[in-house]
C-alpha cells in the first residue's frame, strides 16, 4: 500500500463514522458533513467518509483558506501519526463551536478504539523497505559501530512510529528524534541542556527495547510525546524483533570482525613464520597449499594444488597413516621429518567441507630442535666435565677414582659400558671397567687384546680410535659390540701406558659432539694421572732414605702410629756395629756401601708385610706386621748379617733388640725405650765377650 493513499478501517468503523456525520448534519443545521485525515509527514488530505460533495482544495484546510461554507473542526489526538477534521457545510450561520467539538470528539474516540491497517508507518511497506535499505550500511565492514548508531535509531525510530529514540544511560542519550515540530522542539531543549539533567516531558511514554551485543545488553527506549497513542501489544512484538535483529546484526559484525583479525594474524603467520597450510579433498588431493614453510621443503606456494598426498609423503608412511586418520574424523598431532625438516604437523577434519576434507597445519620446528639439541648438549658437557673436574679434586685412592670416572661415562652413555686398559708388551690388559657388559664380550675382553692390529698400533702412537658400526667386525658385531671409542690417556714410561675405551650396543657413529667430550675427558684423567703420580712421587721421595732406599725416620713415625692402632705387633731396633772403623779404614765410600747393602739384607730376610726403616747413622728399626717371637727375630737380623758378610762385607756385624705390644707397652716412646735398651744390652755382652 502506497504512503499518500488514506488509511483503512473496519467496515463497522466506517458506518458509525457515517452515522456521526448525519448526525452532525442534523444537529448543526449543516447541509453536509466529512471526515478529512492526513498521515503525518505526507501533504495529500484524504476523504474517509461524508455526506455530500466536498469541493477540491482540501489542503487549504491546512493553511485556513477553505473558503465558501465548509468549516473545518481539528479532531483530538487519536493517533500520534494522524490528523482528521471535520468538515461541515452550514447554510447561514455556522455551527456552535461546542456541538462541532462535542462531534468531533465522538468521531476521535471511535477512530482511535477501532483497529486500523494503515495510519501506523509500521505497515508501511515502502517505507520500511526504504528504511531497510540501511542494512546494506549496517552490515558495510568500513563502518566502526558508533557510526552506524544514528541509523539504527532512525531505522527504529520509523519502524516503532516513535518520537524520539533514547539510550538508556546515566546521561540519556538522545539518538534520534522525528522531523516532526514536537520532537524537534524536544531535541533542541535537549541540545541546550546539560544531557543528566534532562528529563522527558511529562506525560511521555516509552517503550524500551533490548538489544544483546557480545559485550551484554544495552537498552533503548522509543518514547512518544504527550498526547500520542499508547504502546500496544504490536508495537512491544516489533520492538522484540528489532531488538533482537540489531543484536544479531552486532554479532554478526563482531564475528565478522574476528574473522578478519584471525585472516590477518593468519596472513601475518603464513608469511613470516615457517609454517604450511594444506587442504586435502576426500581424494587426498591438495586444494590449498602454501605458507613460508614451503619454501623450506623446496616448494612455491601452490605447487602442490592437484597433486595428491600420497604422491608427496610415500616415503613417509606415518604422515599418511596420520592424513587417513583425519579423514576418519579423527584429530591428530605428530612430529614429522620429511626432506631433512621435523614439523610439529595438525591434521584436522573439516566438517563444513566434504566428508573425507583435511586441514593440515605444519610448524617448521627444525632450527628449534637443533638449537634445543645443541643447548642439551652443551649443558650435558657442562656437568659431565664438572662431574670430572670433582671427581678428580678428591682425594681418594686412584683406583677408587677411576672406578667413579668409568661409571660416569658409561651412565652418559647409556646402554654400554667404559674400561680403563694398561699395556704389556704384546698386549693389552684390562685394568677397571664399569657398566653393562655381554658375557661372551666379558670374557673376550678379560684376556686381552693383542696390540698389534691397526687399532692398536693407532692407540701406540698416541692417536684416538673411533669405531662405528660400518668398521666394526661382523663377529664382534653379533656378540652385540656396535661401537667403540678408543683414546690413549698416557703413553709416557714414568706413568705408564693406559687406555680410555667407551663401548655402546648401539648402532650409530660417534658424532662431532660425542668425540670431543671423550677428547676432554681423555685429557683431564691424563692430567689426574700425572698429577697423582706426582704427588706420590713427592711423597714417597719425603718418606724415603736417599742413601738405602728404605724408609726414613719421618716414615718411621708415621708407620708406628699407624701400628699402635691397628693392634699387637714387634717392634725391632737394630744398629750396624763397627761403621766408623769401616769409613775411617776404608773410606765414606765403602761405610755407604755398608749401609746400603745392610738395608737391602733386613728386606731380605724379613717379610714382605714388614717394614724396615734407616732412622740415621748405623741406626735401622724394623716394624713387623704382626707379633713374633724374639728367638725369631733376632735369627732373621742374624741371617742378613750372614748375606752381607757374603756379598763382600766379611767385617759386617749388628746387635738387635726386640719389644711387642702390649707386653712392652702401648706406646710409641715406650716400644723404641724398650728395644733400644736390649739391642745396647747384646751390643755390651758382645763387647764384653771380645
Amino acid at each position: 500500500m502506497h504512503a499518500d493513499l488514506p488509511p483503512v478501517w473496519p467496515q463497522d468503523t466506517l458506518d458509525c463514522v457515517e452515522a456521526i456525520l448525519v448526525l452532525a448534519a442534523q444537529t448543526a443545521g449543516c447541509s453536509g458533513a466529512a471526515l478529512a485525515i492526513r498521515t503525518q509527514g505526507q501533504e495529500r488530505i484524504s476523504l474517509i467518509a461524508q455526506t455530500a460533495p466536498v469541493p477540491d482544495g482540501l489542503n487549504s484546510i491546512l493553511d485556513g483558506t477553505l473558503t465558501g461554507t465548509w468549516h473545518a473542526t481539528p479532531l483530538p489526538v487519536f493517533s500520534h501519526r494522524l490528523s482528521g477534521w471535520l468538515l461541515t457545510n452550514y447554510c447561514d450561520a455556522p455551527p456552535p463551536r461546542s456541538t462541532l467539538n462535542g462531534l468531533a470528539t465522538l468521531l476521535s474516540r471511535e477512530l482511535g478504539r477501532a483497529p486500523r491497517s494503515f495510519p501506523d508507518p509500521r505497515v508501511n511497506v515502502t517505507e520500511l523497505l526504504t528504511h531497510l535499505t540501511a542494512f546494506d550500511t549496517l552490515l558495510d565492514p568500513a563502518k566502526t559501530w558508533p557510526d552506524l548508531t544514528d541509523t539504527f535509531a532512525a531505522l527504529l525510530g520509523s519502524a516503532l512510529s516513535a518520537d524520539l529514540i533514547v539510550l538508556a544511560r546515566m546521561n540519556g542519550e538522545l539518538l534520534w528524534a522525528s522531523p516532526a515540530p514536537p520532537a524537534q522542539r524536544v531535541q533542541q531543549h535537549w541540545q541546550a541542556q546539560v544531557p543528566w539533567s534532562v528529563q522527558l516531558p511529562a506525560g511521555s511514554i516509552s517503550l524500551p527495547v533490548h538489544t544483546n551485543t557480545a559485550r551484554g545488553e544495552q537498552v533503548w527506549h522509543a518514547v512518544r510525546l504527550p498526547g500520542s497513542v499508547s504502546w500496544d501489544t504490536v508495537d512491544g512484538m516489533m520492538a522484540a524483533q528489532l531488538g533482537t535483529l540489531i543484536g544479531q546484526i552486532r554479532a554478526y559484525r563482531h564475528q565478522r570482525e574476528q574473522v578478519q583479525q584471525l585472516q590477518q594474524y593468519l596472513n601475518l603467520a603464513l608469511t613470516t613464520a615457517p609454517l604450511l597450510l594444506w587442504v586435502t579433498d576426500p581424494d587426498g588431493t591438495f586444494q590449498v597449499a602454501e605458507g613460508r614453510g614451503m619454501a623450506s621443503l623446496g616448494l612455491r606456494d601452490r605447487q602442490l594444488v592437484g597433486r595428491t598426498i600420497h604422491e608427496l609423503f610415500q616415503a613417509v608412511p606415518r604422515a599418511l597413516d596420520n592424513a587417513v586418520r583425519a579423514q576418519q574424523g579423527e584429530t591428530v598431532s605428530d612430529m614429522i621429518t620429511f626432506r631433512d625438516r621435523t614439523f610439529e604437523a595438525w591434521y584436522l577434519p573439516l566438517a563444513s567441507a566434504r566428508a573425507g576434507s583435511v586441514l593440515g597445519i605444519g610448524y617448521d620446528v627444525t632450527e628449534v630442535l637443533q638449537a634445543r639439541q645443541a643447548a642439551e648438549r652443551a649443558q650435558l658437557q657442562a656437568e659431565t666435565l664438572l662431574s670430572f673436574s670433582r671427581l678428580l679434586d678428591e682425594a681418594e685412592p686412584t683406583h677408587a677414582l677411576t672406578c667413579d670416572v668409568l661409571s660416569l661415562l658409561s651412565r652418559m652413555f647409556r646402554g654400554g659400558w667404559a674400561a680403563l686398559w694398561t699395556h704389556e708388551p704384546g698386549w693389552f690388559r684390562l685394568q677397571e671397567r664399569s657398566g653393562v657388559v655381554p658375557a661372551s664380550l666379558r670374557a673376550f675382553q678379560e684376556r686381552g687384546l693383542p696390540d698389534g692390529d691397526t687399532f692398536g698400533r693407532a692407540l701406540l702412537a698416541g692417536q684416538s680410535v673411533f669405531i662405528g658400526p660400518d668398521r666394526m667386525p661382523g663377529a664382534v658385531r653379533m656378540q652385540g659390540l656396535q661401537a667403540a671409542a678408543l683414546l690413549p690417556v698416557t703413553l709416557d714410561t714414568t706413568t705408564g701406558v693406559l687406555i680410555l675405551t667407551v663401548y655402546r650396543s648401539e648402532a650409530r657413529e660417534w658424532t662431532e659432539f660425542e668425540r670431543d667430550l671423550l677428547a676432554t675427558a681423555a685429557r683431564n684423567l691424563q692430567r689426574f694421572v700425572r698429577r697423582r703420580h706426582m704427588l706420590t712421587e713427592l711423597h714417597r721421595a719425603a718418606g724415603t732414605d736417599p742413601l738405602t732406599g728404605v724408609g726414613n725416620r719421618r716414615a718411621f713415625e708415621q708407620a708406628l702410629a699407624a701400628a699402635l692402632l691397628r693392634g699387637p705387633f714387634t717392634l725391632v731396633s737394630t744398629d750396624l756395629d763397627g761403621l766408623k772403623h769401616v769409613n775411617d779404614s776404608q773410606g765414606h765410600p765403602r761405610g755407604d756401601a755398608l749401609l746400603r747393602a745392610f738395608a737391602q739384607a733386613l728386606q731380605t730376610a724379613f717379610r714382605a708385610e714388614d717394614q724396615v726403616f734407616r732412622l740415621g747413622g748405623d741406626e735401622f728399626s724394623v716394624i713387623m706386621g704382626s707379633l713374633l717371637e724374639e728367638r725369631e727375630v733376632l735369627s732373621r737380623v742374624e741371617g742378613a748379617v750372614a748375606a752381607m758378610r757374603e756379598a763382600g762385607f766379611p767385617e759386617a756385624a749388628a746387635s738387635a733388640g726386640v719389644a711387642d705390644t702390649p707386653r712392652d707397652g702401648m706406646t710409641g716412646a715406650t716400644l723404641i725405650q724398650v728395644s733400644d735398651a736390649r739391642m745396647y744390652d747384646m751390643k755390651r755382652r758382645r763387647q764384653n765377650a771380645l
